[in-house]
This record gives C-alpha cells, structure tokens and sequence, in this order.
C-alpha cells in the first residue's frame, strides 16, 4: 500500500513539473516594439529630411510614388487641421516606409506641432500632435563687458532673454549706452519642450545696475494685465520711454560743440543720434498729438509730436512716415511714427531725436518723470508680500566676476 503511494506521488511531481515547464514555455517575454512619433517602425524604413526649395507637398511626396490624387485627398483629409501651404523650407519632416510603398509623412510645424499623414488605409488621414510645454524658473546674472546681448548669449541664455529685460526696464534705464562694468540679475519662466529650451516666459523679477543705479522691476498681478513695480510699489511704466528705439547704438550723444559731419564745422548738437539700420522702426516716447509732420529741409523727414504744456520731441531724418502720421493726429507711447532713414542733411541711416522743455531744446537724458498707474492703496501689503519673495529669489542669483 505504500508502495502504490509513493509511486502516486511521483507521477504527480512529474506531472506538476511538465505542466511547470510548459507554462514557462508560454511566458517567453516579447521585445517592446521600436516606437517613432507613436508609431511601431521595426522592419520599417525611416528617412529624415528637411524642406527644400520649390518643394510643395505634391512634389515632394511624388518623389515617393504619392501619386497626385493620393496628395489631393489628404489635401481634402487635412481641411480645418493642416493647411499644406504652410510647409517651410528648412523645417524637418520624416518618412516611414516599408519595402514596397510610404506608410507615413510626419512633417514638424515647430518644436511643439507637428502632424502625421498616414497612407496605410484606403484615404489618407492626418492628424495634428501637440508635445506638452513644461516651464521651469531660470536664475541669470551677468556683468556687461561689450554688449548686453553678447553677455547674456555668454551666460548660455537666448537674445529673447536681452530683448525682454530691456524692454521690462524700457522707462528707466538707457539701454544705449550700458556701459562695461554695469551688471544685471534676472530670474525667468524657461519653456522647455521634452527637455529642450524653446523660448521664454515672464520675466518674474529683474535688477538692473547701470552707471551704478541699482533699478529693481517685480511682476505683480493687480488684478489688470500684470505690471512691473519697484521695491516701493512704484509702477515701472513712465510718462516717457528711455529712447525711441527699442535696440540700436547711440552714434552722437547730446553736445553744446559737435562737429558737424555734414556741415564740417563745430555746430551745437541738442539732440541724440541713434545710429541704426535703414527701416527701423522709430516710436513716438510719449502719448500726444503730433504737431508736424513732412520734410523740413536739413532735418529730412520730420515729425514732432507736442505731449503736454510742457514737453514736445521731434524725430528726423526719417527714410519714410509712418501711415496716418499726420498734423493732429493722437498718438500713444511706443506707436511707431516713421522708420530710420537718411533725408536731410545726413551721411548715414540714423534717428535725431529731439527733446523740448517750455520752449528750449534740452538733453532727455536729464528729464524726470513721474511714473504711472500707482498701485492702489488696498493691493500694497499684497505687493510686499510678493516683493520679499521675488527679492529672496533674486538673492540666489552669483554674479560672475568682471573682466
């Protein structure tokens, strides 16, 4: 008896373990398929690529034996989601294929859009894909040594990064003639796409030292669009911008005794010279009516622009006025009223920008004004609450050392 049992349990634990080995058997693990822009490419061609020049999207999928009513109906597929005409030259696009015919056109819009034409059905589809944007906070600092620009690139920034901040300072400090030695810090919103910059967000909080003036601009939200502020709660925005160009370079600055270029005599200069290229944009500094507007002689294309009681400025040598621009007409602060030009008597492309005080022609560089859009009384605590956090966050930035 117990011999039959134990025999028993052998052809058990025998059976247990064929049946064992042949359940392993069914688990062998699959490879994860190779997968591109969602899609499995194992034993698929895949061909990168850019735009060319008088490449359209028929002639370029012909290339591949899209015949052109295949490239007709996706035209037809992609109506409301992808406009074939918008394809540039230079822009990335890639083909997956098999052995006998293009299964897929993916064509990059930009770093966050691109759209996939598949041709695997009968009608070709095509479908629009948005890569999500993360934002991350981003802390700079640098000290100029030749230009903000080069100093910013140099710190491993974008010239967005240049532009921005000096736009956040446009009131308040003459980005024409930063000098070596001044320094700023600045703490931003990076937008990242899969881990790759692409572009900026809002500048958060900034500083700015020129000429050993410290300025200080804190992004508050007051319940309007969201403005910028100095550490008392003053609002970053004056009654004048700083210059009349947003970035160029200061060719003559105000003298009582230039010598003239033209003239080639010594000749009292009261203005500003902005050395920039032809058909830049010139914009008027403050909000008010234009009082003039035409040629004038030695000043070529003209426009003067009367603010108040007290101030007006003046804006030569124009290549061109800008439409509308005409006597009384209402102008805002920034609106572009003419574009760099030569006229009058000058030797090269550049702005003369005028400044009158009561009557009398005077440096703008010396002129005070008072800031506006105060912060309301009730929204200050909010702002200093605010301000210390920005300020704690700009103390983490380390400014390199001077050349």
């Amino acid at each position: 008896m117990r011999l039959k049992q134990y025999f028993r349990f052998i052809l058990f634990a025998s059976l247990l373990a064929a049946c064992k080995t042949e359940k392993e058997a069914d688990e062998v693990v699959v490879p994860e398929p190779t997968l591109l822009y969602g899609i499995a490419i194992d034993s698929l061609e895949v061909i990168e690529d850019k735009i060319k020049s008088g490449q359209n999207l028929s002639v370029l999928l012909s290339t591949y034996g899209i015949s052109g009513l295949r490239v007709q109906q996706l035209v037809d597929a992609g109506d409301g989601i992808f406009n074939s005409r918008t394809i540039r030259v230079g822009h990335t696009y890639t083909l997956i294929r098999d052995s006998t015919a293009l299964r897929y056109w993916i064509y990059e819009h930009d770093p966050i859009t691109y759209y996939v034409c598949d041709f695997t059905d009968s009608l070709p589809k095509i479908t629009r894909h948005d890569r999500p944007v993360t934002v991350s906070i981003r802390k700079l600092g640098g000290v100029i040594n030749n230009s903000l620009f080069q100093t910013v690139i140099d710190a491993g920034a974008s010239q967005e990064v240049a532009v921005n901040l000096a736009g956040v300072f446009d009131w308040t400090v003459d980005f024409f003639s930063v000098q070596k030695g001044d320094h700023f810090r600045v703490v931003y919103e990076e937008k990242q796409v899969e881990g790759k910059p692409y572009g900026m967000g809002r500048i958060l909080v900034a500083e700015f030292n020129h000429r050993g003036k410290n300025n200080v601009a804190i992004l508050f939200d007051n319940g309007k669009p969201m403005q910028y502020y100095n550490e008392k709660g003053e609002s970053m925005r004056k009654r004048y911008l700083k210059a009349p160009l947003e970035f160029s370079r200061v060719s003559s600055k105000f003298n009582l005794r230039r010598f003239h270029p033209v003239l080639k005599r010594y000749k009292a200069h009261l203005g500003t010279d902005y050395a920039a290229p032809r058909g830049t944009p010139i914009r008027t500094i403050g909000d008010g009516t234009v009082v003039e507007a035409g040629y004038r002689g030695g000043n070529g294309n003209f426009v003067k622009i009367k603010h108040n009681k007290t101030h007006t400025t003046g804006y030569l040598h124009m290549s061109k006025i800008a439409a509308g621009i005409r006597s009384g007409a209402r102008v805002s602060q920034g609106q572009v009223i003419g574009y760099v030009g030569s006229t009058g008597l000058a030797t090269g492309p550049h702005l003369c920008f005028r400044f009158w005080e009561n009557g009398t022609q005077v440096d703008p560089k010396r002129i005070q004004t008072p800031a506006a859009d105060p912060l309301p009384a009730a929204q200050r605590d909010a702002f200093f609450t605010v301000r210390d956090s920005m300020m704690a966050l700009l103390g983490q930035v380390v400014l390199p050392a001077a050349e």
